[in-house]
């Protein structure tokens, strides 16, 4: 079979056309595929690194608050109780006889510490006397702080108010060995 010279131009040209498509299917797609899956892995694997690190931080931010906590519980005094803080606060300021009622409540927290809360109301107080009572109890040191305060005017008494306060403190769990 011999070919004209016409026909062997074509044949090589099919036969490189041939190859070079092989050559492009099966080693530089793939070759260029993979090298994007890599890409795309490294990037996905980075941004879990930066994750990961914010994870880190956080962990170790309440790890500090938790220690701090610890320090804070261990300063106060052991038999610290919210009811009773809130009650002398309100004696201190000569509102102890315009409590309505005090509603004390607790929830579990964690296995060191609890919860507690005590809402209050308080009927026809001046707006200096709710003031001072909550400058008062506002107390860092001792993990107290009010949660929510609900105001209203006193209809009977001229410029007075009635008050509705949610006070929440932290305690150590009984029995823990603290």
């Amino acid at each position: 079979m011999d070919l004209s010279r016409r026909d062997r131009a074509a044949l090589a040209a099919g036969v490189a056309a041939l190859l070079l498509f092989v050559l492009l299917q099966f080693v530089l797609f793939p070759l260029l595929d993979r090298r994007q899956r890599l890409e795309h892995g490294i990037q996905v694997r980075e941004q879990a690194l930066v994750e990961m690190r914010q994870m880190q931080e956080r962990f170790r931010k309440l790890h500090r608050q938790n220690s701090s906590l610890s320090r804070q519980l261990a300063r106060r005094d052991r038999n610290f109780s919210l009811f009773s803080f809130l009650e002398k606060m309100a004696s201190a300021t000569g509102i102890k006889q315009n409590i309505a009622y005090m509603k004390p409540s607790s929830v579990q927290g964690d296995d060191a510490v609890r919860q507690t809360t005590v809402e209050m109301k308080f009927k026809a107080i001046s707006l200096k006397q709710l003031v001072s009572f909550l400058e008062r109890i506002e107390a860092p040191e001792k993990l107290v702080a009010v949660r929510r305060i609900a105001i209203q005017e006193n209809k009977k008494e001229k410029a007075t108010l009635d008050v509705i306060l949610q006070v929440i403190s932290i305690d150590r769990m009984t029995g823990d060995g603290h």
